[in-house]
């Protein structure tokens, strides 16, 4: 699918008038991100406000948005079960993210152990790679891979904030191929929700990319030691052994 270049554009224009605010919050020191909660990025004067908040230990902000919100949830017979539940929801400024995890699959905690997000950023199958998780109708697709830890050395948890990488290798090809890119250490901001959910976001304005079109795809993973414990969207598992590829979870902008 071509990228709409008109709305894409339209996307564009809004991004560079704006950015993320916390609901009814001011923008502030007391807001910025610390010890595992969200904080806000600031904004030209309160000129937008996101309806979701990521400093208030709640999600309850998420039932409003009602059919807005795309959801993918484990199956029945899974190869990792670290991730039980991904919901996202994106407009113009912001994409917000809410994952349940299992703790009891990571009872440990460094800085080595990532959550990775992984997107087709331009709804297109003639662009980016990385088969070795997602299924698609050309196999990977995947254009940007997102990378940062989720807790420190000590096991306290701390904001997402991740760095980003291009797919680097061949076209619908297999293998970590990545080449990172310079990022804004505001891109992204992250509270936990009791012991076992993580709601946080993405600024696009910061994200290093151009061709966005009206709609993305997006799934995440959650690794320890460099494997995989948790996997969103997955297809089944019969086997036992082989990872149930699913295609990543499809999202449409809320403009």
């Amino acid at each position: 699918m071509k990228a709409n270049w008109k709305i894409a554009l339209m996307c564009m224009t809004a991004l560079a008038m704006v950015a993320c605010a916390e609901k009814n919050q001011p923008n502030d020191d007391s807001n910025k991100p610390s010890g595992g909660g969200g904080g806000s990025t600031p904004t030209p004067s309160g000129t937008y406000v996101s309806p979701i908040q990521i400093n208030d230990k709640s999600i309850a902000d998420w039932d409003a948005l009602g059919t807005k919100v795309a959801v993918a949830e484990l199956p029945n017979n899974p190869l990792y079960t670290g991730l039980k539940k991904i919901m996202v929801y994106a407009d113009s400024v912001c994409i917000n993210y809410c994952i349940f995890f299992v703790p009891a699959e990571m009872p440990s905690h460094t800085t080595v152990d990532a959550m990775h997000i992984y997107m087709d950023a331009d709804n297109s199958d003639k662009t980016g790679g990385y088969w070795d998780q997602f299924d698609g109708p050309d196999q990977g697709n995947t254009d940007l891979m997102f990378e940062g830890p989720l807790w420190d050395d000590n096991g306290t948890p701390i904001p997402y904030v991740p760095t980003v990488s291009y797919w680097a290798g061949a076209l619908n090809g297999e293998g970590w191929l990545w080449d990172q890119q310079e990022t804004s250490t505001k891109i992204g901001a992250s509270q936990f929700v009791n012991d076992s959910i993580i709601e946080g976001r993405l600024v696009i304005e910061l994200i290093p990319w151009k061709n966005w079109s009206n709609a993305f795809s997006i799934g995440f993973d959650i690794q320890q030691n460099f494997e995989s414990v948790g996997l969103l969207p997955q297809g089944n598992t019969p086997n036992g052994e082989q990872i149930g590829r699913a295609q990543k979870l499809l999202v449409t902008f809320d403009k």
